[in-house]
């Protein structure tokens, strides 16, 4: 911590004012400690060379002089010469504000690209692959954690793949208090659908697939920004995408799937 001492002369009483500053401080406005410390020390003590400047503050002569220069060129400091000889005074504090313009300047001429960066970026899908049981279990789990999941697919296959994965899936979606909306297929209704009904009760409701569609071993859970494609057949793989888009999209074709259902039942 700098301790800067000012004596100023009141009515002939001189008073002596202590001003503490940390060179930490500033960080704040865009320097390192050791450009603030030697700031602060120029502030104090006035026209310094580097070896003082080195000395007073500790630093090494040879970064002392690399500091000086970087706090010239940001305006903060200023540099002369007297005969072979370099001194350096330090700049008015009003210069730190002169510096955050500068700096502010600086970023509002590039913010237009980073706008358009981060514009793009955020409709960009993220995509997650999951190979294996083991992962494809993940899927599910991330799922049972959601507000709301509509599915389209076989439950059948992941129930009889791993029984005890599935009551435990179902249990988790009731504690979590997820509402599931599925659209099934016909043998998956008959066991699953109706195993769903018992556990989940009025928060989940379903649809069942054409009897001439079969059973197909494959799951489309969507949730949030994300539509999972999952494969529960050899070999078993899942494929995540995160699109707030796409994830909507997703869903209205599920609710066109469920309408034209409804209709035809």
């Amino acid at each position: 911590m700098n301790i800067i001492k000012l004596k100023i002369s009141i009515d002939k009483i001189d008073i002596t004012v202590h001003i503490m500053i940390t060179p930490a401080q500033f960080s704040e406005i865009g320097l390192n400690e050791s450009e603030g410390r030697v700031y602060l020390y120029l502030l104090e003590h006035g026209l310094s060379t580097p070896p003082q400047v080195a000395k007073g503050t500790g630093i090494m002569r040879t970064n002392t002089y690399h500091l000086l220069a970087e706090l010239v060129v940001k305006g903060l400091v200023e540099e002369r010469k007297e005969g072979k000889r370099k001194t350096y005074l330090a700049a008015d504090p009003a210069a730190l504000l002169r510096l955050l313009d500068e700096q502010r300047e600086r970023v509002e001429r590039f913010l237009p690209d980073l706008r358009a960066l981060h514009a793009t970026q955020k409709n960009k899908p993220k995509v997650r692959f999951f190979d294996g049981l083991a992962e494809v279990k993940r899927i599910y789990e991330e799922a049972s954690r959601a507000e709301e999941v509509h599915g389209i697919g076989s439950t059948k296959s992941l129930a009889a793949l791993d029984p005890a994965f599935w009551a435990a899936f179902l249990r988790d979606c009731k504690k979590n208090g997820v509402v599931f909306h599925d659209i099934l297929t016909h043998p998956s209704g008959a066991e699953e659908g109706n195993e769903m009904h018992l556990v989940l009760g009025g928060l989940y409701d379903h649809g069942l697939l054409p009897k001439t569609c079969g059973d197909q071993p494959t799951d489309i859970l969507i949730w949030g920004d994300q539509v999972a494609l999952i494969t529960l057949e050899e070999p078993i793989f899942g494929t995540v995408l995160t699109s707030p888009l796409l994830a909507q999209s997703f869903r209205i074709i599920w609710r066109t799937m469920r309408q034209g259902l409804s209709e035809n039942q």
